[in-house]
Formats: structure tokens, sequence, C-alpha cells
């Protein structure tokens, strides 16, 4: 498993992630882009799906994976 990042700052583009909300599958994907503040977070989501954007004040939980 990987490391939890409260700050999207700590996750880089093209990062592999997991997304949970309310301990639930939110989505799984590569990081595509971070704000440069770290409040936004753009997920490509697996499977060709498109993009999720996270905000840091949305319920959820941002996993990063070793690629």
């Amino acid at each position: 498993m990987g490391a939890r990042g409260d700050d999207f700052a700590l996750v880089l583009p093209g990062d592999p992630v997991t997304v949970t909300a309310r301990g639930r599958l939110a989505v799984s994907g590569t990081v595509d882009a971070v704000a440069p503040d770290g409040s936004v977070l753009w997920v490509i989501e697996d499977g060709g799906q498109g993009r999720h954007m996270v905000h840091r004040t949305d319920p959820a939980t941002v996993v990063r994976h070793e690629p």
C-alpha cells in the first residue's frame, strides 16, 4: 500500500492513486495535475473513464501507490 496524502502537494503528476470517499472507492487512476497550492488534484481514471477533480475540502482520502 502507499502513502496517504491529505495535502495534495505531496503527490506528483504520474503517481498512481486511489481516491475513496465515505469508505467507498471513488476513483482509481493516475495523477494528471496538482494545483500549485495543493488544493486541487486531477486524476485520469483507469479504463479511459475521463478525469476526476478532487478538492482538499472534499470528504475523500487519497492514497498514492508505488509504481
